[in-house]
Order: C-alpha cells, then sequence, then structure tokens
C-alpha cells in the first residue's frame, strides 16, 4: 500500500492512537527508534498513515503482548507478524481487548471476515459464547474496521436473523448470540473510545425505533474513523436529538431507522429535526425504514445513506481525509 497515493485513507495519529490501543508515547517511539512504520505527511507537517501501517502496529502490539521484544520484530514483514501472532495463538494464549482478556479457542480461524463468520455461526448454532466471545475478539485484532463491521458482524446479525426464521435456531440461541454481539459492540466501542476536543457526531434512532443495532454500528464507524461520537440510544423525539447536538455541538446527526419499515412518522420526524438544527449541521439516515421513505422523502440537508460505506464517506470528508 502507498501511502501517498491521495486516493487512499490517511489518519492522523489520534486515530491511530485509538485503532491501535497504544498511546501516542509508545506509537511515537516505534516509528522513530525501531523503524516499525513509516508514516507519510500532510502539507503543515502532520503524521498521516494508512491502513497498512495500522494493521502492523495492530499485529505489533499483539506480538509484544506474547513476550516478545519490539526492537527484534519491528521491521518484520506483517506476513511474518501474522504467522508469530498465529503461532501465539495455537499455543493458547490470550488476546486482550477494551474490556480485559478473553480465552483464545483452540481453533483459530484464518483467511479473512469470510472464515470468522462461519466460525462465528458454528458457534451460534452450539450455543457456544465462549468460542463465539473469542472468535470475535480476535477478528477484532486481524481485522480493520471496515472488514470487522461491513464483512463480519453486519452478515453474522443477518445471517442470525435468518436462521431464526427458518427455525434452524431457537429463540434462546438467538438471543444469547445477540446479546453477545451487543457486549462485543459496546466493549469495541469502548476500546476505540473517545476524541476529546475532536469533531462530535450524534448518533441514535428517532421516535418509534427501538432496533439499537443499527445506531450502533454507526457509532462503531464514526469512532474508527476518528469522530467524538455520543450515542444517545433509541426512540428519541426529534427536540431530544436536537438538544443533545446543540449542546454537545455535533456535526453530524447519524440515525439508525428500522423498524417499523412503512412508518408514517419518520419524514416529520425528520423534518422537525432539520428546522431545529442549523444548516451547516449534517442529518444522515440509513435503515430499512429510511429506504422504504427514501424515494418519496424530498427534505434537503437530510441524506439517506444505503449502507455503512456511505457513512464511513461522510465520516472521512468531515476530517478532510481520503477517501478509497
Amino acid at each position: 500500500m502507498d501511502i501517498r497515493d491521495p486516493t487512499l485513507p490517511q489518519y492522523p495519529i489520534r486515530v491511530v492512537v485509538r485503532r491501535t490501543g497504544l498511546n501516542a508515547s509508545v506509537l511515537r517511539a516505534w516509528e522513530r527508534r525501531y523503524g516499525a512504520v513509516d508514516p507519510g505527511r500532510s502539507d503543515g507537517g502532520q503524521r498521516l498513515y494508512s491502513e497498512e501501517d495500522i494493521r502492523k502496529l495492530r499485529l505489533l502490539s499483539e506480538v509484544v503482548e506474547a513476550g516478545h521484544s519490539i526492537g527484534q520484530i519491528a521491521t518484520l514483514p506483517i506476513e511474518e507478524l501474522r504467522r508469530l501472532s498465529q503461532k501465539e495463538l495455537d499455543k493458547g494464549g490470550t488476546v486482550t481487548t477494551g474490556n480485559g482478556t478473553a480465552s483464545r479457542p483452540s481453533f483459530a480461524p484464518g483467511g479473512g471476515p469470510g472464515a470468522f463468520l462461519q466460525a462465528c455461526l458454528s458457534a451460534v448454532h452450539e450455543m457456544d459464547t465462549r468460542s463465539l466471545e473469542a472468535y470475535l475478539s480476535r477478528a477484532a485484532m486481524a481485522l480493520n474496521p471496515a472488514e470487522l463491521v461491513d464483512d463480519l458482524v453486519v452478515p453474522l446479525l443477518n445471517r442470525i436473523g435468518l436462521l431464526w426464521e427458518i427455525g434452524e435456531v431457537g429463540p434462546a440461541s438467538e438471543h444469547v448470540a445477540t446479546a453477545v454481539l451487543r457486549r462485543f459492540l459496546d466493549s469495541l466501542l469502548g476500546a476505540l473510545g473517545r476524541t476529546a476536543g475532536g469533531p462530535v457526531m450524534i448518533v441514535g434512532t428517532p421516535a418509534g425505533h427501538r432496533h439499537e443495532y443499527g445506531a450502533l454500528l454507526a457509532a462503531v464507524v464514526g469512532a474508527a474513523e476518528g469522530w467524538d461520537v455520543v450515542l444517545l440510544g433509541a426512540d428519541l423525539p426529534a427536540s431530544e436529538i436536537a438538544e443533545a447536538t446543540r449542546r454537545k455541538g455535533g456535526l453530524i446527526v447519524a440515525l439508525s431507522a428500522i423498524h417499523p419499515i412503512e412508518d408514517p412518522g419518520l419524514p416529520e420526524e425528520l423534518e422537525r429535526l432539520r428546522e431545529e438544527l442549523p444548516s451547516d449541521v449534517a442529518i444522515l439516515i440509513g435503515g430499512p425504514a429510511a429506504g422504504f421513505h427514501a424515494a418519496t422523502m424530498n427534505l434537503p440537508g437530510v441524506t439517506y445513506l444505503p449502507d455503512l460505506q456511505a457513512l464511513r464517506e461522510h465520516a472521512r470528508q468531515g476530517l478532510g481525509v481520503g477517501l478509497p
């Protein structure tokens, strides 16, 4: 990956700190003293890191955690670091997450999001919460945030719902699995942390919409892109969302509207919210209910997002970094 390519995303150090769990002092020491990564620079001299830099730093952190010396591994290529990480995994070690440590399973999925998805689905079928938690924790270390959310968590949630609908898993299995996923996303959001003084994104669901998964996923996407995310929760009237946005100085309001799909009150809620907020505050909305109204809902200053990648692009544009 060439970090000088303007078509590829590049991230300031505060985003890297949040995504790797390394503090800025350690990151700079690994860079200057050991040559772990070689970030680019903005026109103003600010360090800019690529996805490959972040991936390597996460692997270095994991392998150092397992007992290796940073001086001996800092300049190793990513594939070699992956092999070291896999070796530690096979030995039955632990992986550190935002909320502590989780035991790793004896089976170590490899090959990207698809392998993790199959492993997680197997754990769901067996109602094996320990393995499901461990696979998700391992995936959080192995995948970048976009892969983790778009290619693992979202398909997993969809597949669990489908399996429940066709009777392949019972209500108990479905409830246990979604509870594990909720805890994982909460933990992931906590691990990403908040950027004090950074641009603020307000996330929630409009009045009448109680399904929170879309909002929680949106919060994770925003935090991974360097925004200071304020997650309001579900089923909030426009007046409350507007008040929170004004108090926190939000620049983006990202909403998820899932069910009821044919909610007749959704356009009116969005119109009321638009009226209560300054014109320079972007209102973004996604989810099936938003999609249902998208063709007929003509509200200036309200943007329908068909997927999380669209939210990711808006977040990056707001920070002024490159898009993929």
